[in-house]
């Protein structure tokens, strides 16, 4: 461990620690899909939707205390006990719980992992140049993560639970053991649960106020929206339009949309350079076209293209949302605080989204409607974050010449 120390940078061990962690976390959800299927469900594809609900909804809940828990206690500490969490998650299911209540501890895990994991890129940078890059890495990872996590989930649900539980347990508690190569830097000892707490939502009004923080919040709460129902949706999507219902096709085929969030870790920095983050809302507008083209085609080579432009054009949006948020929040409440807040919009945003799209599909409203309603309101919300876009860019203007 000592020896790792020394040739993994602490930057390296958090990039590693969140790869792992976000590739058992997919591994996980399509590991959920095929226990429902194999488990006779009269609405499979409903039952993963309220699955996945479970797992947003700890985000929800607890994003009023998660905050100052990153704040109080070294971010490396907090790491670890999100990874431990996920962890007991699987091992509910490995001792046959219910899946919905399983995946809500996971969702436990997740939601206190998240501020430590992006709080402490702030501690190991010092310029927004290095910020950028450090989020274009992990960001990068990540969907790597998704991509690896999904394909192997599909994989292993198309063929057997036990096999699939055991390796995602596996990989928790090697992630959990990369958090020990990250230098635990102390927090703040003073910070009050209860008064924290009581001042989460006047955090919430105080980045709402900032209007780089509120553009940023919008806009990656629309991105995630956005992913976690397509996500669901195309469980259902790919047997009515492309005709495929194997479980390992499907994630292959869900995974293309990370791969292209891959490409784009590389290429933000290139696109939109320090200085005008800003930029990235042009390519917000190409990703919301891409998802609309999609939900039209009905050969495998045009969905799987437009899938890969959502994920290249959905990602070079995202990355200079986070780096701008992470950098206004920082000064404006900090940072553990401020990804507590992102977590609750972004998690609130997509549980309202999945709850609309369940309640279509209750309705009987057939899938390519529901995802061309969805789209509408992802259109409703680009169109507020183009009448902020003048004073955002107006922002850096002032900012360049100060």
């Amino acid at each position: 461990m000592f020896d790792l120390k020394r040739k993994i940078s602490p930057l390296n061990a958090v990039v590693w620690t969140q790869f792992l962690s976000a590739f058992a976390d997919n591994l996980n959800f399509f590991l959920i899909v095929g226990l429902v299927k194999r488990q006779g469900a009269s609405d499979p594809d409903g039952m993963v939707t309220y699955i996945q609900m479970a797992f947003l909804i700890a985000y929800v809940i607890l994003a009023p205390i998660v905050g100052a828990f990153a704040d109080k206690k070294a971010k490396s500490h907090v790491l670890l006990l999100g990874n431990t969490l996920k962890a007991t998650g699987i091992l509910l299911l490995l001792i046959g719980l219910p899946p919905a209540l399983c995946y809500f501890f996971v969702g436990v895990g997740a939601v206190v992992y998240s501020p430590g994991k992006y709080g402490i890129l702030s501690e190991l940078t010092k310029t927004e140049g290095e910020l950028l890059r450090a989020n274009a890495q992990v960001e990068g990872s990540t969907i790597l993560a998704i991509l690896l996590g999904t394909v192997a989930g599909g994989f292993l649900a198309a063929r057997s639970d036990l096999p699939a539980i055991i390796v995602c347990l596996f990989i928790y508690l090697l992630s959990l053991a990369m958090t020990f190569l990250v230098p635990a830097r102390q927090g703040n000892p003073s910070i009050r649960y209860r008064e924290a707490s009581g001042q989460f939502f006047q955090d919430v009004v105080k980045l709402f106020r900032n209007r780089r923080s509120r553009f940023s919040l919008i806009g990656t709460g629309a991105f995630w929206l956005t992913a976690s129902v397509l996500r669901i949706a195309l469980i259902a999507w790919l047997p009515l339009n492309l005709g495929i219902v194997d479980t390992d096709q499907q994630s292959m085929i869900i995974g293309v949309t990370a791969l292209g969030v891959v490409a784009s870790a590389w290429l933000t920095p290139k696109l939109v350079p320090e200085g005008r983050l800003y930029r990235g809302f042009f390519y917000g507008i190409a990703m919301v076209g891409a998802v609309m083209a999609a939900n039209f085609t009905h050969q495998i080579w045009l969905t799987v293209t437009l899938l890969f432009i959502t994920g290249v054009m959905g990602g070079i949006f995202l990355i200079p949302l986070n780096t701008i948020l992470q950098e206004e929040g920082k000064s404006v409440i900090g940072s553990g605080r401020t990804i507590a807040v992102q977590n609750f919009v972004e998690n609130t945003l997509t549980v309202i989204g999945l709850f609309l799209y369940l309640t279509l599909r209750q309705m009987n409203v057939p899938v390519n409607h529901s995802v061309v309603g969805i789209g509408a309101i992802l259109t409703l919300f680009f169109i507020y974050l183009a009448f902020q876009f003048g004073a955002i860019r107006a922002s850096y203007s002032r900012k360049e010449i100060t």
